[in-house]
């Protein structure tokens, strides 16, 4: 009996430990009623910006509001409340606040005025090192901001500046503009300039990448030639595309000849991807297919997402038996490389165009299977399997 007691004592105790698991504890009144309760406390206030479609939303609320050093340090330090910006007050908070990633931290004193913000999904310990940095006055943006005209030449506070305002989503070509128009073309070589370019120039007229591009090899000899390639052909790859999307032929062409001409290691394949991108845009899907069929046997061949994209992308809009064969084979390939749900439905969608009936019921049947362990919705797999049934089958 003394045994059964002891046992029965632990039992209780491990109960309520579970259910005392320490965890944020978030206000439920009105905005208004966190505000007052903010400034009656002297506390400022820690708002989790979230919505119910946000997956990083929901791994926070799962993994990290409820860790026990995480709940101690919020629940001491402020007045904690999370809000859906698509419901009720939120949706006024997001207009008020600019919000527009999810999850946004922001962090307010009583008066509603920000402190600090930041913005994507956040561990434990860099999720308290915010908070840190939120209550401390002469780190937080807050005091960056107020700090901005008197500084916008140091290079040393423009840099950590800039990067607290791309932690909190926030546009800061205009901070950078202002600092890079007090740097002398001559001094752009710097490594503080180096890094500032290297990090959030992205615009291809600028004075700055064209100084970039004009002395590529003294950027070389200083700071790698692989990292000056690199970051060439990336603000290539974002003006073209860029282009592309906006259906400016004229950009897009211009830009496209130039980045030919440069020869610069990474050209051919962002040029195969441009054209695959223009090509789909304006639905040219012959020179789409033939294009893509050509970047994706050449540069994307280890790369198991890249070929599913190209797999589906055939199968949604391809109708040529030959091109759907090159998809089945990326498809196959995508498995063989990382076998998942996804790619073993696209494999499946594909052969059930090619009209190969067995190895698309196949295919699906173990999409299906791959499902149900992810916990990916099948609900579409499972129509293209009655579609597959239906087919006739080839003799």
């Amino acid at each position: 009996m003394r045994t059964i007691r002891i046992f029965t004592s632990i039992l209780m105790l491990s109960s309520a430990l579970a259910h005392s698991q320490s965890k944020i504890n978030f206000e439920h009144g009105s905005w208004a009623a966190v505000l007052e309760k903010a400034k009656k406390e002297t506390k400022p206030v820690y708002l989790d910006c979230y919505t119910t479609w946000c997956g990083p939303c929901k791994w926070m609320s799962k993994n990290v509001f409820t860790n026990d050093t995480v709940a101690d340090f919020y629940n001491s330090q402020f007045v904690n409340v999370e809000m859906d910006m698509e419901k009720g007050e939120g949706l006024e908070i997001a207009k008020k606040y600019g919000i527009q990633a999810y999850p946004t931290l922001l962090y307010l004193n009583g008066d509603g005025k920000i402190l600090h913000r930041s913005c994507g999904a956040a561990p434990s310990q860099l999720f308290i090192s915010i908070g840190k940095t939120a209550l401390d006055p002469s780190a937080r943006l807050e005091f960056m901001s107020s700090k901005f005209e008197s500084n916008k030449s140091n290079g040393a506070f423009m840099t950590s500046y800039i990067s607290a305002l791309e932690m909190g989503c926030q546009d800061y070509s205009a901070e950078l503009s202002a600092y890079l128009g007090t740097q002398d073309e001559k001094d752009l070589i710097s490594r503080t300039n180096w890094n500032m370019i290297s990090k959030y120039v992205f615009d291809h007229s600028s004075r700055e990448f064209k100084y970039l591009e004009d002395n590529q090899e003294l950027f070389s000899k200083l700071y790698t030639a692989d990292s000056v390639k690199n970051k060439i052909i990336n603000v290539y790859s974002s003006a073209i595309l860029s282009a592309v999307r906006k259906q400016d032929k004229a950009t897009y062409k211009t830009l496209r000849d130039k980045i030919q001409a440069s020869g610069t290691k990474g050209s051919e394949e962002l040029i195969l991807k441009a054209d695959a991108e223009y090509y789909r845009m304006t639905d040219d899907w012959k020179n789409y297919a033939i294009t893509t069929t050509e970047l994706t046997d050449k540069y994307l061949q280890e790369d198991p997402m890249a070929l599913n994209g190209s797999a589906w992308n055939f199968y949604e809009n391809i109708s040529d038996i030959a091109m759907l064969e090159n998809a089945a084979r990326w498809a196959k390939k995508s498995i063989d490389l990382y076998s998942m749900y996804a790619n073993n439905d696209t494999y499946a969608a594909v052969l059930y165009k090619l009209g190969r009936k067995e190895e698309a019921k196949k295919a699906a049947l173990k999409a299906i299977e791959l499902a149900k362990i992810s916990g990916d919705d099948y609900k579409e797999t499972e129509e293209l399997l009655n579609k597959i049934e239906a087919l006739k089958s080839k003799n």
